[in-house]
């Protein structure tokens, strides 16, 4: 009777242990978890950005971030330099908040939400975003040295193309 209950006292340990190892992580978000900065969303819309230097063309995903962003356009800012990476300046409102990441490329546009401001990336050096991350909301597809050519109090506009 005693070897039987070893025995049982055995295999529920063993499955508890087989069960643990073979388990489902959770599925609970991770808000410094990255979606992939190539897995983006459809063009929403294109749009050209303005400046002294010249002009970027790009577009807006499709995603209600840069959906509320585009109820901002014609837009003019004015941006100021910020870690050797990307041009920001703060937007007039918040816009609808989205999936932040911690990772982005050159060129993509993304919107901070806790300083209302609008980020244009322009050089990767492995920098990442803190929580609650970046919400990528565009990318400029050509023109990029309009906006990195200044970097004292470069004014830009941007329009719906």
């Amino acid at each position: 009777m005693r070897s039987t209950r070893l025995f049982v006292a055995s295999l529920i340990a063993a499955t508890a242990v087989i069960t643990a190892c073979t388990s489902t992580p959770s599925t609970t978000p991770n808000p410094s978890a990255l979606t992939p900065p190539a897995a983006q969303e459809d063009t929403f819309m294109r749009i050209r950005i303005r400046t002294a230097a010249g002009e970027a063309g790009g577009h807006l995903y499709d995603n209600a971030t840069a959906r509320d962003f585009a109820s901002l356009l014609p837009l003019t800012l004015t941006v100021h330099e910020l870690g050797g990476r990307e041009k920001a300046a703060t937007l007039p409102r918040e816009l609808a908040d989205g999936q932040g990441r911690a990772e982005y490329r050159a060129g993509q546009l993304g919107y901070w939400a806790p300083g209302h401001d609008l980020a244009v990336y322009y050089r990767e050096d492995g920098f990442r975003v803190p929580a609650p991350g970046i919400v990528m909301i565009g990318e400029i597809e050509s023109g990029l040295t309009a906006i990195t050519a200044e970097s004292a109090g470069l004014t830009l506009t941007v329009t719906a193309a």
